[in-house]
């Protein structure tokens, strides 16, 4: 059997010939002086970033010989929170789990900061120690645009009509009987968790964002509306190419059942200061403290086939306004991304935060419940 030539990736050689560099200036005995390149290389960020990208298959690294990606661990993962806080998404990405990881690490302070209700039982720290603040993000003020009380974050670079899409809504509604389901439930990062695990992660189904999912789907099922969820662990024990594996999950579930109509894949966000500082995101309801949530929605601007990205949003925009209706600052502004995030796969599909790393569980759970009762009105409007 011939055998394929094997090629060495571009972006190895210029590793390979670093790697020679050093270790000739080791062995003429550069040893002090190769320990201060070494902590140079450590403390810059454009190295650590790219030594990253490489391990975990970010934009750029991508070798073009056919192999197996190595595994990497959720303590790896956690550990890019702390790189520093310049890293930025990369704008060819599409379903790539390091960017995505890096995106959710930054974070900076916006104006539009409330005090919310105290909650007495909540940890003013992390399972690792780390302080806690909380804050609401309405987009009231901070210069973000929108109209009748919706407002996004644009990060696409594309333009939309958003007082069209609020004139013209997307209606979806829920399938006759419940036996066709109309929603189904997945969690591309399951591992993400709340404030009570270390790093902010478990594979626990009873502690990370799978336990909201459930939540969710009690509350739709109750309503009447048939649901899906997928509780797999997808990010573990890889955390690389995440997306992609949850693409291939949710277009099998669609051949087996091709009812649905809206797809969420839940998160849970995080907020994480280069000082270490954790922030979480609070609403109110009947008094009571709970997490905020926010809409995650793709578009095509990354160059990935996505023809009905406005739909999508249509569908978020509408749906955000019913729901701050009730609950006037349960929704984050909605961040609107170069990147698909599987939404292609309907027009009902979307990425939900719910909460941050910061945020309590049972913080969450009331706000799902929340959630869950408004997307249950707008799948039941005639």
């Amino acid at each position: 059997m011939k055998r394929k030539k094997a090629w060495i990736p571009m972006w190895c050689i210029p590793c390979l010939m670093m790697a020679g560099g050093l270790l000739a200036a080791d062995r003429l005995g550069g040893g002090g002086t190769l320990e201060q390149w070494m902590q140079q290389l450590a403390g810059n960020s454009g190295f650590v970033q790219a030594a990253l990208s490489s391990e975990i298959g970010a934009p750029g690294w991508e070798s073009v010989s056919e192999h197996a990606p190595q595994a990497v661990g959720v303590s790896e993962i956690v550990a890019a929170q702390a790189l520093p806080e310049n890293m930025t998404d990369g704008e060819s990405c599409d379903t790539d789990a390091s960017a995505v990881r890096v995106s959710e690490s930054l974070f900076a302070l916006p104006d539009n900061v409330q005090k919310a209700a105290e909650t007495a039982q909540a940890p003013t720290q992390t399972a690792d120690g780390a302080p806690v603040k909380q804050l609401t993000i309405t987009g009231q003020k901070g210069g973000y645009p929108g109209q009748d009380g919706v407002y996004l974050s644009n990060d696409s670079g594309l333009s939309y009509d958003l007082g069209d899409m609020l004139a013209s809504p997307l209606k979806i509604t829920k399938n006759a009987s419940a036996e066709q389901p109309t929603v189904m439930i997945l969690h591309t990062h399951a591992s993400e968790a709340y404030v009570d695990q270390h790093g902010g992660r478990s594979e626990d189904p009873a502690h990370n964002v799978v336990y909201i999912g459930d939540v969710l789907t009690q509350v739709l099922q109750e309503q009447g509306i048939g649901v899906v969820h997928c509780r797999e662990i997808i990010d573990a024990p890889s955390y690389n190419k995440s997306y992609s594996r949850a693409m291939d999950i949710i277009e099998q579930q669609q051949k087996k059942t091709p009812s649905l109509k809206v797809i969420i894949d839940l998160h849970r966000d995080s907020m994480i200061t280069s000082s270490g500082m954790e922030y979480k995101v609070v609403s109110e309801i009947d008094g009571q403290t709970c997490a905020q949530l926010m809409f995650v929605m793709g578009t095509n601007a990354g160059g990935k086939k996505h023809p009905n990205w406005k739909s999508n949003l249509n569908f978020a925009v509408n749906l955000q306004k019913n729901i701050l209706s009730a609950y006037p600052t349960l929704m984050r502004p909605i961040n609107l991304r170069k990147q698909r995030f599987n939404e292609q796969a309907t027009t009902g599909s979307m990425i939900l935060e719910c909460g941050t790393s910061g945020n309590t569980i049972q913080e969450a759970e009331v706000a799902i419940r929340a959630f869950g009762k408004k997307l249950a009105e707008q799948l039941t409007q005639e």
